[in-house]
């Protein structure tokens, strides 16, 4: 419905006009004169809407989408579920097979890889004399969705993940800044990703204007390039996608083994490898997914999100994926009309939901036996908890936040097509209603 909604029931006479006035006061902000805006407040102890307005029409939601992808996460897969990436020796060959955990060697190129020299030296191996291989095929090997803008997918946001995921699919470029409106130069890459040419067209922005630089390239690319401009002053480091995180994985095990002592006489290679009926030398298990989750919705990584997304199903797809989730809560009673999604992370700017179908999934969500988990994996905001999203001209929240009543209550709020901020306008309404309700 377009028109106002307000319950009486909850509210009363005089509460309801003061709901009224606010939802008015936001849809009529100035910022939202060319948007297209949704806003559904649900008790948490079950009925209609206390407050709406267009809470069907479809949307873009960006990262709140995670709230809805790590909800469903959290019921399909449980809390304590692990990636695991594993080591093993077939014939002359040492093969990784990934899990399609994010998390692998986020923290350092090498942390990993402790545990695996260790597990090679007690099975008493001292040289590969084959190939090191890295098996990504967990996931399917389009990593970048269709939708994707193409000034994304090659920055670090624009990650797409793998089977066999790495470092963040992430690399560091930092430059040296000149004079403004000039070249940057560029200064190094780290890690290096394997066999890729740059080019740098990094131009010198002023003093303060922050990070306006791009990674243009996307999966597979062998040759990238570096536009847009950083900021004048000292050193300034921006982030990409590596093209391919498999094969700086094997590249830099195969490093890593000759510093310590293990000769590889092979290749590095990514390909897929039927280890079927083999013993795995070694077992890397990621954090529990309750852990990768509160990454997932407090720093919104969109690695993780689209990583668990494709978890979902054995064949890691993202059709399949698509259709679990959506299965998974239509079983629960949610109306997904008009409900398009193309990824886990709402990278996607042609994916679409409605302002009640997010309530509705975040109310179920709360009630569910993880649902505490969930609650506690969100950012404190608005006094209670809430996930948010942003793209060029979207902006969105969905959470939960305590009434001056003492009620709970689900809100989502999503704004496409503003003509400017529009964050003074949703914390104005999401705040007044939570004083109202």
């Amino acid at each position: 419905m377009r028109s106002i909604f307000v319950s009486l029931v909850f509210v009363g006479v005089l509460g309801a006009r003061e709901v009224d006035q606010l939802v008015k006061d936001f849809v009529g902000d100035r910022a939202l004169k060319t948007a297209s805006a949704g806003l559904v407040v649900l008790p948490m102890e079950g009925g209609d809407a206390v407050a709406e307005w267009d809470g069907d029409r479809a949307l873009i939601p960006a990262s709140v989408m995670k709230a809805v992808t790590t909800a469903t996460a959290l019921q399909i897969l449980g809390p304590d579920y692990v990636f695991e990436t594993r080591l093993f020796l077939k014939g002359d060959d040492l093969v990784i097979v990934g899990g399609g955990d994010p998390t692998l060697g986020s923290t350092s190129l090498t942390v990993d890889f402790e545990g695996w020299v260790k597990a090679l030296k007690n099975a008493g191996v001292s040289e590969i004399r084959g190939d090191v291989i890295g098996d990504g095929s967990r996931f399917e090997s389009r990593r970048a969705v269709n939708d994707w803008p193409w000034g994304d997918v090659g920055n670090y946001y624009g990650a797409g993940p793998s089977g066999l995921n790495f470092h963040m699919n992430s690399f560091r470029v930092t430059f040296a800044p000149g004079v403004v409106g000039k070249s940057a130069s560029l200064r190094s890459v780290w890690p290096k990703p394997p066999g890729v040419v740059f080019e740098n067209f990094m131009k010198t922005g002023p003093a303060g204007s922050g990070d306006r630089g791009y990674v243009y390239g996307g999966p597979g690319a062998k040759r990238m390039s570096f536009r847009g401009s950083v900021p004048a002053g000292g050193e300034f480091s921006i982030r990409g996608a590596l093209p391919d995180p498999a094969l700086l994985c094997v590249e830099s095990l195969r490093d890593y083994l000759e510093t310590e002592g293990i000769a590889v006489l092979g290749q590095a290679l990514v390909e897929k490898r039927e280890v079927r009926g083999l013993k795995p030398l070694a077992v890397t298990k990621s954090p529990s997914l309750l852990k990768i989750i509160e990454g997932t919705n407090r720093r919104s990584v969109n690695l993780y999100a689209d990583s668990i997304f494709k978890a979902l199903t054995t064949s890691g797809t993202t059709e399949a994926s698509s259709w679990k989730l959506r299965e998974h809560w239509k079983k629960q009673g949610v109306d997904l009309t008009g409900f398009t999604i193309h990824d886990g992370s709402g990278l996607s700017p042609r994916g679409t939901v409605t302002a009640r179908q997010i309530a509705e999934i975040l109310r179920l969500a709360r009630k569910h036996a993880t649902g505490d988990q969930f609650y506690r994996s969100l950012p404190s905001r608005f006094g209670g908890r809430a996930k948010s999203g942003s793209m060029t001209r979207v902006r969105s929240f969905g959470g939960y936040f305590v009434a001056k009543s003492g009620k709970e209550f689900v809100f989502v709020v999503m704004v496409n097509n503003q003509v400017s901020s529009v964050s003074g306008a949703i914390d104005r309404v999401v705040l007044g209603l939570k004083n109202v309700l």
